[in-house]
């Protein structure tokens, strides 16, 4: 199975390349900009929103994808750290991205949607889907990008917001994962693809006294 990956992008969960751009004091005027309006646009603390990770630019070539998958990690250890709160890397962590924003800064010639498997479904549920049983992939973009109960097609200059989880009632902070925000990158079919991403990463009520690995400030 490893030869095939290597020798065949299409038997790749993931196959693009990507860099990240850093957002803070130090950044380019127009990621600070940026910061500024994505603290305008959710509501959020303007703290947590410099405590997020740095943007990721990704390219994809003909044929690259992104099968389905989640931006959170679910909670089966709930006081395990989240990665940005994991300073010096001494522990093992789970990703706590509470919101997701991807921006499209390319015309797709062909391919290239965003998908949301599961997105609002009735029918089935996270369990069924994840199942051993299963008789499909559904997970694999590559063949089932249009069978998604939501398919969005990439143009540029727009951008597109969801949650990855929900609120703890209890804390007001990160709660558990949202598991029909399962979603991934259709198939390039022809030219390329380029997207930035960013992560908006919030504390659970374990973890808020931690600051963010991120956090180097705007002043």
């Amino acid at each position: 199975m490893d030869f095939l990956k290597e020798k065949s992008p299409r038997h790749r969960p993931r196959y693009s390349k990507q860099a990240w751009l850093r957002q803070d004091k130090n950044a380019d005027p127009i990621l600070t900009r940026l910061v500024q309006r994505i603290t305008k646009l959710t509501q959020l603390p303007s703290k947590l929103i410099q405590g997020s990770e740095w943007m990721q630019v990704v390219q994809y070539d003909q044929f690259g994808h992104y099968h389905g998958h989640l931006d959170s990690s679910p909670f089966q250890n709930p006081t395990m750290p989240c990665c940005h709160q994991n300073h010096f890397g001494k522990h093992e962590c789970r990703v706590c991205r509470f919101i997701t924003i991807l921006y499209y800064l390319n015309d797709v010639e062909g391919g290239g949607e965003t998908a949301f498997l599961i997105a609002d479904n009735s029918t089935i549920t996270p369990d069924e889907l994840e199942s051993p049983n299963t008789t499909t992939d559904e997970f694999n973009l590559s063949v089932n990008c249009h069978m998604a109960n939501l398919v969005l097609p990439p143009k540029k200059g727009t951008a597109i917001m969801w949650y990855n989880n929900f609120i703890d009632p209890d804390s007001g902070l990160l709660g558990s994962v949202d598991r029909y925000s399962l979603h991934g990158g259709c198939d390039v079919i022809k030219g390329e693809k380029w997207v930035a991403n960013n992560w908006l990463t919030a504390p659970t009520k374990y973890s808020k006294h931690i600051k963010s690995i991120y956090d180097g400030g705007f002043d």
